[in-house]
């Protein structure tokens, strides 16, 4: 099931509305009972039940969602009843054994408390209001009994969601700048979740990373606050003294006309597949400062360059960044790679949109992918199942987590990501390395292969990619004739997401492929 998960509550008024009228009613109805009825406990029990915590696992649906786990239960005479803690807000119903069930909160994550036996499946659906129209989606719980306790007053009300890490986003925003400055509003953000951005007066805005990163940006005639914070390093606004190694991010620059702002790049203009900026590498009006893990520090610091833009990839080589801050840069480490959001990706363009004071181009350029994108997210679903990998060099495949972008963008076009989150629960960045043995045995009978050309281009024909490995031959999609490529520069296309998921929509429902440039099926 294809799903656009936002982090605000649009889509819930309706639902919010009609648990408050139902909430009166109940009210209502209760009054001449009052004192007649056992006293209910916090969670609602009565008087003689007990509350447990216990652990329960989430199975079914696309392999993105998941609730918390361990959870609470209460134990009133022979029933069970248990809270369910979604890792989304979009949720406005549950139905089990055929009753449908409102949640029990009006904020955060949506929250329910239903019936449930222990030690056997749990049939259960749960209705999404993250698209435009509801959704219903079939899931499965299983409540585990040997993992029973008797919950005491220091136990918290849930745990984490099961098969996920704790989302950093939850704890890095800081907007405390230390010298008694108070935001005066903040930017609306709709997907991302590894950036925020406050309003001060005077045109300032404070960016925070969820690396924790912290940066003022402050329009070039202004006064930067006295007693500023010492972690927050400062930005002028607009920024146009810049290095930008992030690759990913080149299509944002270029995008918003900014390409004037940035005097040296990480990437040459050879690999570079963004039309703009490719065109001011060749000019020499950017010029090639060097990768991020080799830059040419002397002509950076000649070129009067104030500020590198890099990504992720710097935590492997933190001498360099410390170098560049050495010679007066500010460096700024974006965590697009990290949204898992398809949108929250592209949403890095309002961030850039602050540093280069085109706030309101950002806001548009965004908006139009977030339309295009829900509209094919709409389209009916292909049914197909879909692995989406590259063969390193040990044999081994590479594949990206579940609930990463790029399996998000496969369900928005329609598919369903051929693996789920404990099959890709072996690390915590987006990549996945799985022995072929064992990617086998999970994604044999993927009805679609998507093949990683960004990252290996030597694939060019079908044998080229069952020369990879032996048992590629045997997948499902190699012998029905299913695998595609994608382009080299797909990656570098962050501002072409809806372009991309369109084309994988064409995929997956077999389209005329012959004007597509991100995807090309192997023949």
């Amino acid at each position: 099931m294809r799903s656009i998960l936002p982090k605000g509550e649009s889509g819930k008024r309706r639902s919010i509305a009609a648990r408050a009228i139902a909430c009166v009613l109940v009210a209502l109805l209760a009054l001449p009972f009052a004192g007649c009825s056992a006293s209910p406990n916090a969670t609602g029990g009565t008087a003689g039940s007990q509350e447990y915590t216990v652990s329960v696992s989430l199975s079914g649906g696309s392999g993105r969602a998941s609730i918390a786990s361990p959870t609470t239960i209460v134990k009133d005479g022979d029933t069970y009843t248990a809270t369910i803690t979604w890792s989304s807000s979009n949720y406005d119903k549950m139905t089990a054994d055929g009753v449908d069930y409102a949640p029990v909160n009006d904020g955060g994550n949506s929250t329910f408390e239903i019936p449930v036996t222990l030690d056997e499946d749990i049939a259960v659906s749960a209705e999404t209001v993250a698209m435009s129209t509801p959704h219903t989606i079939d899931y499965t719980l299983y409540f585990d009994s040997s993992t029973m306790k008797e919950k005491s007053g220091d136990d918290a009300s849930g745990g984490s969601p099961a098969g996920t890490a704790p989302s950093a986003a939850a704890d890095f925003h800081n907007a405390d700048l230390s010298c008694g400055w108070e935001p005066t509003g903040a930017l609306q953000l709709e997907y991302a979740e590894h950036f925020t951005v406050d309003e001060f007066e005077g045109g300032l805005r404070l960016i925070c990373v969820s690396n924790g990163e912290r940066f003022l940006v402050v329009p070039q005639d202004a006064k930067v606050p006295d007693g500023l914070s010492s972690d927050i390093a400062v930005i002028r606004r607009p920024a146009d003294k810049v290095y930008l190694v992030s690759s990913a991010t080149m299509c944002l620059v270029d995008a918003l006309d900014a390409n004037d702002n940035i005097l040296m790049s990480g990437t040459k203009a050879d690999v570079c597949s963004v039309a703009g900026f490719k065109s001011a590498l060749e000019s020499g009006a950017i010029a090639y400062g060097g990768k991020y893990s080799a830059p040419d520090y002397e002509r950076i610091s000649a070129s009067g360059c104030t500020l590198a833009i890099e990504n992720a990839m710097i935590n492997h080589t933190p001498d360099v960044k410390e170098k560049l801050q050495k010679l007066g840069l500010v460096v700024l480490t974006e965590q697009s790679s990290s949204e898992p959001e398809a949108l929250g990706r592209v949403e890095w363009i309002k961030l850039f949109g602050v540093l280069f004071d085109k706030e309101d181009e950002a806001a548009h350029l965004f908006n139009e992918q977030k339309a295009r994108v829900e509209q094919t997210s709409g389209l009916a679903s292909s049914g197909k199942t879909v692995a989406y990998f590259y063969i390193n060099s040990n044999g081994a495949a590479v594949t990206r987590r579940a609930g990463d972008y790029v399996a998000q963008m496969i369900e928005l076009a329609g598919g369903s990501y051929a693996l789920d989150d404990a099959q890709t629960a072996s690390t915590s960045g987006s990549s996945v390395t799985l022995e072929m043995e064992r990617f086998y045995a999970t994604a044999k009978d993927a009805d679609i292969i998507v093949y990683n050309g960004t990252i290996d281009e030597s694939v060019a024909t079908l044998n080229d990619f069952v020369g990879k490995n032996a048992l590629l031959s045997q997948f499902k999609a190699v012998k029905n004739g299913n695998v595609w490529v994608t382009s080299a520069d797909m990656y570098q296309q962050m501002t072409s997401t809806a372009d991309i998921i369109d084309e994988l929509h064409g995929a997956f429902t077999g389209d005329d492929a012959s004007d597509f440039h991100y995807l090309r099926k192997l023949g």
